[in-house]
This record gives C-alpha cells, structure tokens and sequence, in this order.
C-alpha cells in the first residue's frame, strides 16, 4: 500500500566549523572560539556557543568579539578539516537511506518514507543524534516533517542538540508565531518589504488577504510562499541535484572578497549577460536557473528555480537569479559567484501554447518592446537598455 504522507529530516551541524576544531581538540569545548579573520579586521564564519553566550555570532568582525568577549580564540579557517568531517557526516547518514540530498557541507535533506517501517521516526532521530556525538563529537540538530521546507524550519527552532517534530496539524501552533524573517527562502531584501505591508510573522503571511499587494512584494513565487506558510511544499529529496544537468553556466571567483549586496548583483548581472549570449549563440532556450556562491571560507551554496516555460530572454532569467541571491543571503564575504542555466531544447523547437480565447491583451507589445531592447543592447552593448522589473 502506498503510504499517505512523506516522512523527511533535515540535519543539520551545529556551529560546525568550531565543533570540527573541538572534535580535534577537546580542550576548546572549555573555551570561547571564533573561526576566521587573521586580523581584527577580519570577519568571523562562526562562533562556538561558548562564544555565544557574550553577544558573538558569524559575520561579526574579529575586533568586535574581542571586545564582547576578551578571552575569545580565533582560529584560522582549515577547509580540509571541515571536508573531512562532512564525509564522515554524510557517510553516517547513507547507513539509514540512500535518498539524501545535500543542501551544503553541513546539512542534509533525507527521504525516510521506506526506512521508518517498523521504527519511529522519532526513535531514528535520536539514535541519529546520538552516533554523530558519540562517535565524531558532532552536535546536530534534527527536524522530522512531513515535506522538506517543514523539516528545515523544524531543525532551526532548536539548537544546538535539538529534535522537532512538525506536523501539518500544529502549524499555526509552531510555525505562524515565528517572525517572518525566519522563513526559510525569505531574503533580507525581501522581509522589511513584508514588514512594510503589515506582515511580521509567518502567521501573517498565511492569512494576508491583500494579493495584489503581497505580489508585488513576493512577485510570482507569491503563491509559493502563501502555500509554505500553510505547510504545503511539493519539493522532492534529489540525491546529486545540482551534478545531474547539463548546463550553460559562467562564474568568477575575485581576488578581493565581496562585501556589499550592490557589489555581488551586478557581479550577477554580468554573469547572467554572458549566459544569455552563450545560451543564444547555442540557439537554445532554458527552464531550469540556478546560481552558485562560493564564501571565503570555502563553504558553497547552490539553488535553483525552474520556470513554467522555456526562454533566452536576459531579463526573465536575471529575474530569478537576483531572487534566489536575495532569498539565500549571508552575512559573509563572497570569494565566488556563477550563474547556470539548465533544462535545454532548440529553440527552433520552443514555442508557448496561447489559447486563442484568452490571448493577453500586452503579449503581442511586450514580445515588441523585448526585441527593441535585445537589438539595441546587441548593437551599443548589452544591457545598456533593460527592463523593469517587478519586486
């Protein structure tokens, strides 16, 4: 018998560059200790809870924690440690299920839908927990839920060392309460818009009425973000999500680290202008866009977005790279950026299917205007000319 609803974890290491540190040498547990920043200009990656404790987080430049906490010990980024223990981190979770997907170096999204038979999830999680302390001191927090968005909010409300069972019928419960700027995919660019329009909780995101309004904040994921905040997500664990595709893609990595978020979008900006004209000279459209940011402490995300339809226009592709930057924002310095595209066709072969009854009154003026910019960026330069675009 088919089984009526979805059992997933998300996992995720706490403080994991310092637990790495105090793994290798017990006697940082005692102290206070702070990875990055060779300099009291430099910038922390992350703070043990020792740390914590006096006001220091991640982002915080190392003069500042020196100062909320005189007895802090900063310690160097050492990349090869970290790789070390997020292959012994994931290798402990392919013992449970094959069907793991990496959301980043410390933190996975497992499908145990076929390995709870017979066991409570609850049970697993703690056994989990347990054997990641046990046998490479590495504190996790855990959240168990039905789809994958519950199951991250549920890691983050505790931490360290903490367990959360969401289930759909306790949202209004435990999700609504939280602050808006806590929701998973909401950007620092995006959440003081909300705050704007009246919306501080998630709770209040779920029964805001005002649609026109919310969309011009939320754009066309809008109904996306209406339908998480109620707890209904779709998304699927895919092992090697980010590996399988063929892409088109351009990146850079900087010499000088990254700093302001004007910086990086037009970093993205070019990068996405480069990707249109290989995409073009391929003669092929896209679906799929995802972009890649590598930090200076050599931690990486990856996200991605699919539209509903094929396209090679600059301005439908940058649209969503500039969202998916916005909602994964970081506090830390940016050593990389790239910007790919993926599920190609022709484009001889691409078309988007009207109904002739229902033709929108500005598709034949927008393909037009679309076209008026394309040829004068082609001949004055790209992008010189660009079209608005709706936040």
């Amino acid at each position: 018998m088919e089984k009526k609803f979805k059992i997933i974890f998300h996992i995720d290491l706490n403080a994991f560059f310092a637990s790495c540190e105090m793994a290798e040498d017990k006697e940082l547990k005692k102290l206070p200790i702070g990875i990055g920043g060779s300099s009291d200009r430099g910038v922390l990656t992350t703070a043990n809870y020792n740390a914590r404790k006096f006001g220091v987080k991640s982002a915080m430049n190392v003069y500042d924690a020196k100062r909320l906490c005189p007895n802090i010990v900063i310690l160097p980024v050492n990349f090869d440690l970290y790789s070390k223990y997020s292959t012994l981190f994931f290798n402990l979770l392919s013992e449970y299920t094959d069907i793991i997907e990496k959301g980043s170096i410390d933190e996975g999204y497992l499908d145990m839908t076929d390995y709870c038979d017979g066991r409570h999830p609850l049970d697993i999680a703690e056994e989990i927990q347990n054997r990641l302390v046990e046998e490479y001191d590495l504190p996790v927090s855990i959240g168990v839920a039905p789809n994958m968005f519950l199951a991250k909010m549920a890691s983050d409300i505790k931490k360290p060392l903490g367990i959360t069972v969401l289930r759909k019928r306790e949202i209004k419960d435990i999700l609504w309460p939280l602050p808006i700027e806590d929701m998973f995919g909401i950007g620092k660019k995006t959440y003081p818009n909300l705050k704007l329009i009246g919306i501080k909780t998630i709770g209040d995101l779920a029964e805001y009425k005002d649609h026109r309004k919310l969309k011009l904040v939320l754009g066309n994921r809008m109904q996306e973000f209406i339908d998480k905040a109620h707890g209904i997500h779709n998304g699927v664990v895919t092992p090697h999500r980010y590996v399988d595709m063929k892409s088109i893609g351009n990146s850079s990595t900087y010499m000088q680290d990254v700093f302001e978020y004007s910086e990086a979008i037009i970093k993205l900006e070019k990068l996405t202008t480069k990707v249109v004209e290989r995409v073009k000279e391929d003669e092929s459209v896209c679906k799929t866009i995802s972009i890649q940011v590598r930090y200076n402490d050599f931690t990486q995300i990856n996200r991605s977005y699919t539209l509903e339809h094929y396209t090679e226009n600059f301005y439908d592709i940058y649209e969503v790279v500039e969202r998916l930057f916005d909602d994964n924002q970081s506090d830390k310095p940016i050593r990389l950026l790239g910007v790919s595209v993926s599920n190609l066709k022709d484009s001889q072969s691409n078309f988007r299917q009207l109904d002739i009854f229902n033709i929108p009154k500005n598709a034949v003026k927008e393909e037009g205007v679309m076209r008026l910019l394309d040829s004068i960026n082609e001949n004055y330069g790209s992008t010189l000319i660009k079209k608005g675009v709706k936040k």
